[in-house]
């Protein structure tokens, strides 16, 4: 295989990584919604989240975070675009990495007896960091499939 190969070997497989963390979020999101609307889901959301977040999340983010030091490695230049883009990336994983840590203490808390309206800040955070960290992956999107698309010409 030739290096253009490879790269669009992790290409490929770094829109595939994104994509899956993308729907995870975006499910997670909805599941979070719904203790705000009936309260009677929190401590089942708290646990199902945290389930989530140990086994299926933070895999996710450790393969779009190695495929893209990948595509980085790989490329012929990296360009104040890339950078940007990169930038942005970084900080959508960054936000994401900080809201599994909230919903793993937030779990603990809920086992260990804490009261309602502890975990209630804590699941608003989650909800403020699904915010920013979609803008930031919203900007990085955009950016990297500009940059794809001047890739493929």
């Amino acid at each position: 295989m030739n290096d253009t190969q490879v790269f669009n070997v992790v290409a490929i497989g770094h829109l595939i990584m994104l994509s899956m963390w993308g729907g995870v979020v975006a499910t997670e999101a909805v599941v979070e919604i719904y203790p705000f609307k009936k309260r009677e889901f929190a401590e089942a959301t708290s646990a199902f989240h945290y389930w989530i977040d140990l086994l299926v999340e933070l895999p996710l983010v450790l393969a779009v975070i190695a495929t893209g030091i990948g595509l980085v490695y790989l490329s012929d230049q990296i360009t104040r675009l890339h950078i940007v883009k990169i930038g942005f990336g970084s900080l959508a994983i960054g936000v994401n990495l900080f809201c599994i840590a909230v919903v793993l203490r937030r779990d603990r808390r809920r086992l260990a007896g804490a009261p309602s309206g502890q975990l209630r800040k804590a699941s608003l955070m989650v909800l403020v960091c699904f915010a920013v960290g979609l803008l930031c992956a919203a900007a990085a999107a955009v950016l990297g499939f500009s940059l794809g698309l001047t890739r493929v010409g």
